[in-house]
């Protein structure tokens, strides 16, 4: 039950792609949380402020700071404050943070098609400007209420759990409900945080600030699961790195969990450690086999599923009547779609 605009009489609408970009018009305010973003690299260390910028120059979609925005302004928020400015710039840098750490973790070399921050500066470097950017975003969180302090404070935890999990317990251990749990931490935390913080910062009841909270949280979901799909139909040019990285380094994504359990023989070796001289070969192999595997029929329903709760929260959080959106509320719909469209 996505909100997708189907076409009428006979005039074909805007795809979820292009909804997507109109979105973004909305919210001409995310070129002042890039501002606010950079302005916390100030440091009398060069590295410290050099690695940040490298990373934050890659690019990327914003997503998290632009639904920080669209939520403020779907709930009706007049004006868009410092507040939201500060939070959006918050949940970015520990975006970016964790992105940093995660590169180390899986010693990862590209990030959007360009060395990532861990091979072009090295691990000491890099973990260490995470630390920095985790403790600017603090210091901009900290300025706002205290239901927000704790709801970034518990988001955090949340995604080091996520983290922890994902490396610490064995591939062959893990179920489809650990898998999401995963996903639920370590992507989806700062989704609901971006979307609770908008509905907090706009005076909601206590009743669409929960609601708000699930539908980042489903969306958050269904992004990670999307992204594990990519992982396995996509291109390193659209990818922006190799694909089957999931495979190569035994994730317990969603994908790798649902083969595992589709009984396949071929599956049973992700349960085993890599073999650097027949790795590759087994990659391309895997790949090979799960797009033309229901696997990925799975994932996809999984996706769906959770885009389809996002969906139902975020209706009931602005009233339930969809025929009287505005243009904000409408463009959160589009980003929910836009997520599906990638793989759907």
């Amino acid at each position: 039950m996505t909100r997708s605009l189907q076409d009428q009489d006979g005039i074909p609408q805007p795809s979820a792609k292009e909804r997507f970009a109109h979105a973004l018009t909305l919210v001409p305010e995310i070129a002042t949380v890039e501002t606010r973003i950079r302005s916390t690299f100030k440091s009398d260390v060069a590295l410290m402020r050099e690695i940040p910028e490298y990373l934050l120059s890659l690019g990327g979609k914003r997503i998290r700071p632009i639904l920080a925005l669209l939520c403020s302004k779907a709930l009706g928020a007049a004006e868009t404050t410092d507040d939201i400015v500060d939070i959006a710039a918050g949940i970015e840098l520990i975006h970016m943070a964790t992105l940093m750490h995660d590169d180390i973790i899986d010693q990862s070399p590209i990030r959007r098609h360009q060395p990532s921050a861990y091979a072009k500066y090295g691990t000491p470097g890099t973990l260490l400007s995470g630390d920095f950017l985790l403790t600017r975003a603090f210091g901009l969180c900290s300025r706002l209420e205290r239901e927000i302090i704790e709801a970034t404070e518990q988001a955090c935890i949340e995604l080091v759990e996520g983290e922890t999990l994902e490396i610490a317990v064995p591939l062959g251990e893990h179920t489809t409900e650990s898998s999401l749990t995963i996903a639920t931490r370590k992507t989806a935390s700062l989704f609901r945080l971006a979307a609770f913080c908008g509905a907090s910062l706009t005076d909601s009841s206590d009743t669409v600030k929960e609601q708000m909270s699930k539908f980042g949280e489903s969306l958050g979901i269904a992004f990670q699961i999307i992204d594990d799909i990519l992982d396995v139909t996509s291109d390193e040019a659209t990818l922006g790195k190799r694909p089957g990285i999931d495979i190569a380094e035994r994730k317990p994504s969603l994908i790798n969990i649902l083969w595992i359990a589709s009984g396949d023989p071929a599956a049973q070796r992700l349960l085993l450690p890599s073999d650097p001289l027949t790795e590759q070969a087994f990659v391309e192999e895997s790949l090979a086999k799960l797009r033309a595997s229901s696997v990925l029929l799975e994932a996809k329903k999984a996706a769906r599923h959770h885009a389809d709760i996002a969906t139902q929260n975020l209706a009931q959080a602005l009233g339930g009547d969809l025929a009287s959106l505005t243009p904000e509320g409408e463009a959160l719909f589009a980003v929910i779609d836009f997520a599906l469209e990638r793989v759907l």
